[in-house]
């Protein structure tokens, strides 16, 4: 009986230590090779992250908006944990705070969702929503405050339908042809991308 229960646990246990392993290290899955990318490009910050090491795809002209968050970040000591870039429209979304458009600045690499992290709390939808913002760390505030003020860039909170883990410069309202060109082009990156697995 020992040595049958042996051959299924131990199996089981080296096969949640890999999933472990991957999920946290090396999500081969889930990151794109961006060699050959001529819309989007890969972000990489010392105050900005992927959820659980997810990679971070924008569209390259957003690049100098998510520079300017993440030294917004660094100068309000917090953390932002991205759950979401770039979109492909393919993929469902699953467990959306906010019904997503159909004309979405995810879609065209020029959007963030994100949780924040400051001196070892999580904030996330629920926290951040208006009526909390005097709630919050005064880090917290400072930060929505100057993302406010940070022209181009709008925060999902001020929405008429609050997302206020959502940061986005408004692409799909000031030229909806330059979103719809940049939706396209960004698709076509991720559409053809292969993985990094392949490569290693």
């Amino acid at each position: 009986m020992k040595s049958r229960l042996k051959k299924v646990l131990i199996p089981l246990f080296l096969g949640f230590i890999g999933l472990c392993y991957f999920l946290f290290n090396n999500q081969f899955w889930t990151h794109l090779n961006t060699d050959n990318f001529e819309t989007l490009a890969e972000y990489e910050g010392e105050n900005i992250s992927g959820l659980w090491g997810r990679q971070i795809l924008v569209h390259k002209k957003f690049v100098p908006y998510l520079n300017k968050i993440e030294d917004l970040a660094v100068k309000n000591n917090i953390e932002l944990t991205i759950n979401q870039g770039y979109r492909s429209n393919k993929h469902p979304l699953l467990g959306a705070i906010v019904k997503p458009s159909k004309v979405s600045n995810h879609l065209a690499g020029f959007a963030i969702d994100f949780n924040i992290k400051h001196e070892g709390t999580t904030y996330s939808s629920k926290k951040l929503k208006r009526a909390q913002l005097v709630n919050l760390p005064k880090d917290l505030q400072n930060f929505i405050k100057d993302i406010r003020q940070e022209k181009g860039l709008r925060w999902g909170g001020d929405f008429n339908t609050q997302d206020p883990v959502h940061i986005d410069f408004p692409i799909n309202i000031r030229n909806k042809k330059t979103w719809s060109n940049y939706a396209r082009l960004s698709a076509i990156d991720y559409e053809n991308a292969s993985f990094k697995y392949q490569f290693w």
